[in-house]
């Protein structure tokens, strides 16, 4: 088996549809990279259904950052000038919301997955917070030991 976890920006609105004997969801995260000067889109694309599905299309957006873990699962079919074709997709397992786009108009959703266990400070602490704390451990020579 095997198992991704990726982060990007939704590529499209999550809509919720509904199949013969569920719902489900089918959504896509893009990541920029760059290489020689020139950027490079990638793409993944991840399912889910039922609750999971529901809940995944009613707390994220197009635009918004979000993690996800899921397991390949393989499609193969023949197109309609008759050449087999596959495509890898990865039904999903585990996601987190990250923030939404700027020109949101929805309130931010709660936390999910790991960040809803941690603590309300250590998910605060982002680069700003750690710089004071780490400014936070000198002597009252103003010497930090830890530089010593």
């Amino acid at each position: 088996m095997i198992s991704i976890t990726a982060s990007g920006r939704l590529a499209f609105q999550p809509e919720l549809k509904i199949g013969k004997q569920t719902s489900f969801c089918e959504f896509r995260l893009l990541a920029s990279r760059y290489a020689k000067g020139e950027e490079h889109t990638e793409a993944v694309t991840f399912f889910c259904y039922g609750e999971d599905a529901e809940r995944f299309c009613e707390m994220t957006e197009r635009g918004q950052f979000v993690e996800a873990t899921g397991t390949q699962e393989t499609q193969h079919w023949t197109d309609a000038g008759g050449q087999q074709r596959s495509a890898a997709k990865y039904k999903l397992t585990w996601w987190q919301a990250g923030p939404r786009p700027s020109r949101s108009r929805q309130p931010a959703a709660a936390p999910q997955g790991r960040a809803a266990a941690q603590p309300a400070e250590r998910r605060a602490a982002g680069p700003e917070r750690e710089a004071s704390r780490a400014g936070n451990n000198r002597d009252e020579s103003g010497q930090d030991p830890g530089l010593i």
